[in-house]
């Protein structure tokens, strides 16, 4: 099972191959944003990928759409296929639901 990191929150642990990083932070309880509840139209669980890209799912259609810039993804469209540290980005002024 894939070790994932969440780099600046201190959560880290394993997960199933192929679990969504959204899946990852909601079940080791790391702080990301998903306001649209991962259907990827609100942008607010993006993540930096710290170590690891390799590891992750290549860009979904809606990643390459929004053009998130370089190193961003989102945690609702990636899938873990092995170890990663990720650090989310922070959205101001929003609420972690």
């Amino acid at each position: 099972m894939p070790r994932v990191i969440f780099a600046g929150s201190g959560q880290k642990g394993t997960v199933r191959i192929g679990s969504t990083v959204l899946d990852a932070a909601l079940s080791l309880q790391a702080p990301m944003e998903h306001v649209c509840g991962g259907s990827a139209s609100c942008t607010t669980c993006r993540f930096e990928v710290v170590s690891g890209p390799e590891n992750l799912s290549p860009p979904a259609r809606a990643e390459l759409a929004l053009d998130l810039g370089p190193g961003l993804r989102l945690g609702c469209q990636t899938r873990i296929l092995g170890d990663v540290t990720i650090r989310i980005v922070k959205f101001p002024g929003k609420t972690v639901l």
